[in-house]
């Protein structure tokens, strides 16, 4: 009598077996959840609907804002010959203000800082300026210029003190490398206007040694190098008399 043929039930090995237990669950869930499951699906299609629109609405906006800081950039640098073309930069001011309004950039913002410097709104563009070093403090390119133009507008106010203060600061910054240079020639100009040489030699010997390829180095140099020799002189001057006073003094005390 020939013998039954058994049947060979191939064995599903661990990770088969877990991947089957672990759909079973999700179709139980599901049949359990099914309310839950629709709502959470639904939820997951919006979300994806509401990034992809943002996506392509900051699109729209950040090239709307290209535009408009280009026609600014056009109005800010058109001139009548030397003549400072006033209606180009109030018109440029309105393009950099709409770009900013658009899709901010530490760009446009700077842009409006200076639009407004350019027309006499010293007030407004420090405003500005002081909200860029706030938002933009990060911002290792464009920082250095907003402080720079903030110690412009404080020498033209005739705030010496305040100028040398926001050198000192952009100086100071650890983020950039940038006008650093320039903050110590501007400091020493003003401290030497202000009369004090010593300060000012300071700053150019600072200025000589850390930026020795700066085209303010130079200038420096000579600057040390003047005060130096003038001192020499001063010093030889001094000792000149001081022997002539010593031999006159000899002579008279002779019988």
């Amino acid at each position: 009598m020939p013998k039954p043929i058994k049947k060979h039930v191939k064995k599903r090995n661990v990770a088969e077996r877990e991947v089957i237990s672990l759909y079973e669950k999700f179709v139980d869930y599901y049949l359990e959840n099914k309310k839950t499951v629709y709502i959470g699906a639904a939820l997951a299609v919006l979300f994806i609907a509401i990034v992809t629109g943002l996506f392509f609405y900051n699109k729209k906006l950040t090239k709307q804002a290209s535009t408009l800081q280009y026609e600014g950039y056009k109005l800010y640098h058109q001139t009548d010959g030397k003549k400072v073309n006033e209606d180009a930069f109030k018109k440029a001011l309105e393009k950099f203000q709409e770009a900013y309004d658009k899709k901010s950039s530490p760009i446009s913002l700077l842009y409006i800082a200076n639009t407004q410097f350019a027309l006499g709104q010293n007030k407004a563009a420090l405003k500005t300026l002081e909200q860029f070093t706030k938002k933009y403090s990060g911002n290792k390119d464009l920082l250095p210029l907003a402080y720079y133009k903030i110690a412009a507008i404080q020498m033209k106010e005739g705030r010496k003190e305040e100028a040398l203060k926001t050198l000192d600061t952009l100086y100071n910054l650890k983020t950039t490398p940038f006008l650093k240079d320039v903050a110590l020639h501007d400091s020493a100009n003003i401290l030497e206007g202000m009369g004090r040489k010593e300060e000012a030699l300071k700053k150019y010997e600072q200025l000589a040694k850390e930026y020795p390829q700066s085209p303010y180095s130079q200038l420096a140099i000579t600057e040390v190098t003047k005060e130096a020799e003038k001192n020499m002189k001063d010093n030889d001057k001094k000792d000149h008399k001081s022997n002539k006073d010593k031999k006159k003094s000899a002579k008279e005390k002779k019988p």
